[in-house]
């Protein structure tokens, strides 16, 4: 299903029933700033939004998944199965965004339980916490998310989607810790620093 005309019919159809996104957004239960995404293809609604949202503009699920109205009174098979294999990929996709949310919020979480468990093992001294995240965590954060990144980007522009934001990103990490080790040797060089003249 193309975000782009979904978002365009929906925005079409709220006019012709002269609505505002705020009024869809409060028939729907939802923020219009949430309408505001759909109908600029940024995303789809919740696949259990689908059948309010046809009602509240007055269409069929069939249109509102086809993203074109429909004159027929018979519709044929082809373009039902279409309609249905839309929203089960609309399903699909929205299971794996909810799932991807669960593993950033576990990944987040093991990162803070680590943290707190290494502060710990230091007896939460300033110096040696301050020495050793600046020393050893930032580069060592720099490099693997810099070289992660640039894998993964890789990757993307193999598959064909786009890549530019994440290269830019890699890049920027892997500058920033070359400036960084930069001024590290400075300071060191000038003697306020731990890194020997």
């Amino acid at each position: 299903m193309d975000a782009q005309k979904f978002g365009a019919f929906v925005a079409q159809q709220r006019k012709e029933k002269k609505m505002t996104q705020a009024e869809l957004a409060e028939k729907l239960h939802v923020t219009a700033k949430a309408v505001s995404r759909w109908e600029r293809g940024i995303g789809f609604p919740d696949i259990n939004t689908i059948e309010p949202l046809a009602q509240a503009l007055e269409i069929s699920i069939l249109e509102l998944m086809k993203s074109e109205r429909v004159v027929e009174q018979a519709v044929p098979r082809n373009q039902a199965t279409e309609a249905v294999v839309d929203a089960l990929q609309l399903a699909k996709e929205q299971r794996m965004q909810e799932r991807k949310g669960g593993f950033k919020i576990l990944a987040a979480a093991l990162i803070c339980l680590i943290l707190v468990l290494y502060l710990d093992t230091m007896d939460w001294q300033a110096d040696q916490i301050l020495f050793t995240l600046a020393g050893v965590g930032l580069p060592l954060f720099c490099v693997c998310g810099g070289f992660a990144l640039l894998g993964y980007g890789v990757w993307r522009k193999a598959a064909g989607k786009s890549s530019g934001q994440i290269f830019g990103i890699a890049a920027g990490m892997l500058v920033f810790l070359l400036c960084f080790l930069g001024l590290f040797v400075l300071a060191g060089s000038m003697g306020v620093g731990p890194v020997p003249t």
